[in-house]
């Protein structure tokens, strides 16, 4: 109970979206943010403990380092929650950018960085001062060395809350009596250069935490162990984001395409891009931006699909075209959103990350099928209308369809559409027995 308690009012196991409002189809992907602080030069790391008051110095190193061994640190599920936060679904956090990673230090074990502390007589603690971290950093081999100071404070306060209640149809009001819980846990942190002794970044970075209990829930106010690991875990990840590159996740709105002749296309693309098939997506947004290169919407989708795989340089042409035809902030904040993650690429390559270009590829039957007219039968379900050998009404029958289902074109030719059947056979049925779609 306690632990479902601490989960539920301290940290996130999964990122909750919100209920969503009326928006287009959306594709929601993790992707690599550059550090705060680039450690030029700086390949191999150690992390000693922290000096602390009130909270504990040498758990918090370890959850820090852990924290930076992690490969893909930030990617977590994703739980969508559904209108009036009445449904929700889980579903997998993932990446499209080959070759990112999060773990760019080779970083000492904790073991042997206390070996080495011992056989020096130092004291293992973030109060070693600038020379002392040098020359423990010269010995472990390492090239900058993280020292700082961790505090954890913990308040409460009483708070009066109004509850609402009905009794034999008359609504009352009464008062419960709560707790706030408020963890505060800072940290200094200092990264040393082993080489010279210089300071080659430094960050101060507070981590509020609040739980609350009121006299008629049914679960118990954290405990102040609980308070402080939590703040611990969250205060980790936001120092270990200013050193080494993390994921986020971010959520693109793909644009509709309200041309009557590409609508249903539109549609199918947005929902292989929706289901982060991107290659069939692409294929399809594609083959309508050939047909129609002045569409702002077929850009933008392209630009989309650019950006979440790292294609940023063809990203920033699809958005600054479609700029120039439709005046859109959106399209703006694109295109200033490419701008940026151009001027980051040489500092995520200076800590070794080297995002690839990706290839758009589907295989050529994909997008056809993809791309191709759909027909649907009409009738009901109960009719069954004749699929001919032949364009001719006379011909060998080789299927009796019913209506209502769904069939792909494969060519047309003169008053009737070839079309391909289940169990891919091929047949002919004559166009005033169908209604096209797209």
């Amino acid at each position: 109970m306690l632990a479902a308690n601490i989960v539920a009012l301290l940290t996130a196991a999964v990122l909750i979206a919100d209920p969503p409002t009326v928006v287009y189809k959306k594709m929601r992907v993790f992707v690599l943010i550059p550090p705060d602080q680039i450690l030029p030069g700086v390949k191999k790391l150690a992390v000693l403990d922290f000096a602390g008051q009130g909270a504990d110095g040498r758990s918090f190193a370890d959850v820090l380092t852990s924290r930076l061994f992690e490969k893909q640190r930030g990617i977590q599920d994703i739980r969508t929650t559904g209108l009036f936060g009445i449904r929700s679904r889980s579903q997998e956090g993932q990446t499209l950018q080959q070759g990112a990673f999060t773990d760019v230090f080779a970083l000492i074990e904790r073991n042997r960085l206390a070996q080495v502390l011992q056989e020096q007589r130092l004291a293992q603690s973030g109060l070693l001062d600038v020379a002392q971290a040098a020359q423990v950093g010269k010995i472990l081999g390492v090239d900058a060395i993280v020292v700082g100071t961790v505090s954890f404070t913990l308040t409460d306060r009483p708070l009066r809350e109004e509850r609402s209640y009905t009794q034999n149809r008359r609504q009352y009001t009464r008062y419960v009596s709560c707790v706030q819980r408020q963890g505060l846990m800072k940290a200094h942190t200092s990264v040393v250069s082993t080489e010279s002794g210089q300071v080659l970044g430094s960050v101060d970075r507070p981590v509020p935490i609040t739980g609350k209990h009121c006299q008629d829930d049914n679960e118990s106010l954290p405990t102040p162990q609980a308070v402080a690991e939590a703040s611990s875990h969250d205060l980790a990840e936001a120092i270990a984001n200013y050193l080494a590159p993390h994921f986020e996740l971010r959520e693109f709105e793909l644009e509709k395409i309200r041309s009557k002749q590409f609508e249903g296309l539109g549609e199918r693309a947005a929902e292989f891009a929706e289901a982060l098939r991107v290659d069939e997506a692409y294929a399809i947004y594609k083959s309508i931006h050939d047909q129609d290169p002045y569409s702002p919407e077929v850009l933008v989708d392209l630009a989309i699909l650019n950006e979440v795989v790292g294609n940023w340089r063809q990203a920033k042409e699809f958005y600054d075209q479609a700029f120039q035809l439709k005046k859109s902030d959106d399209y703006k904040r694109g295109l200033d959103r490419m701008t940026k993650s151009l001027s980051f690429r040489d500092a995520l390559a200076q800590l070794g990350v080297v995002i690839q270009e990706h290839t758009f590829a589907a295989a050529a039957e994909d997008v056809a099928r993809a791309t191709a007219k759909l027909v649907e039968i009409r009738g009901g379900g109960e009719d069954r209308i004749p699929i001919r050998a032949q364009p001719d009404e006379h011909s060998e029958v080789v299927a009796s369809v019913p209506g209502g289902v769904t069939f792909q074109v494969v060519r047309e030719e003169g008053d009737w559409f070839r079309v391909k059947l289940l169990g891919g056979k091929e047949g002919y049925i004559q166009k005033d027995r169908v209604k096209l779609r797209q």
